[in-house]
């Protein structure tokens, strides 16, 4: 700043305080005007530096993690700030869910100087594979007078391992003929595979 002086005309201000404030905060500069004959004034200038812009996510949307039995994210999110350069999102939520269902994290991304910024992102576990019978084809169970099924076949199923086959056809024939048993796997999240046996 300058001042206009009687004898000496325009006077640049001087000052020791710093001209570049790198904190958040208010400051004041003192400035001095000086004529050179020992008559001297004085002015102050306020800086304040005072952050107020939130950080904004790199992304504009979040992928979506999936998984069959578990799914994890892996990745944390990341924002940019104007100040702080690059921000990492933080959350409370969970990050590995292993139950099947469709979930939220919202994540949060903080300056330090109260701005904040949230972003969600979705998790999705979905177990979508049928349980895959243990054997090719099963035995054919054969008797003179009757045959009974003894064995229950199984299954092999990626989410929830050996899955016994169940049927609501008869194990035991009296009669004679040829009959067909259809064994089904379930591994209870909506997938289901079917066998026969003779």
């Amino acid at each position: 700043p300058t001042a206009t002086d009687t004898c000496e005309g325009t006077i640049n201000g001087t000052t020791n305080d710093p001209l570049t404030y790198n904190e958040q905060g208010t400051y004041t500069i003192t400035w001095t005007f000086d004529d050179g004959n020992e008559n001297i004034s004085t002015q102050t200038q306020t800086v304040i530096v005072n952050d107020v812009t939130a950080p904004a996510a790199d992304v504009a949307e979040l992928p979506t993690v999936t998984g069959e039995c578990a799914a994890t994210v892996s990745a944390v999110p990341t924002a940019t700030d104007n100040c702080g350069g690059t921000i990492n999102g933080t959350t409370s939520d969970p990050l590995t869910y292993n139950e099947q269902g469709t979930y939220t994290i919202t994540w949060t991304f903080d300056d330090g100087n109260e701005n904040i910024s949230t972003k969600t992102q979705t998790v999705i576990v979905n177990d979508v594979t049928a349980p895959v019978a243990d054997l090719a084809e099963l035995p054919t169970v054969t008797g003179e007078c009757s045959a009974t099924v003894a064995a229950v076949p199984t299954a092999t199923d990626t989410c929830e391992g050996t899955i016994n086959g169940t049927t609501e056809d008869a194990l035991t024939y009296t009669e004679q003929g040829t009959y067909t048993v259809t064994w089904t796997f379930d591994d209870g999240n909506g997938n289901t595979s079917t066998q026969t046996q003779t």
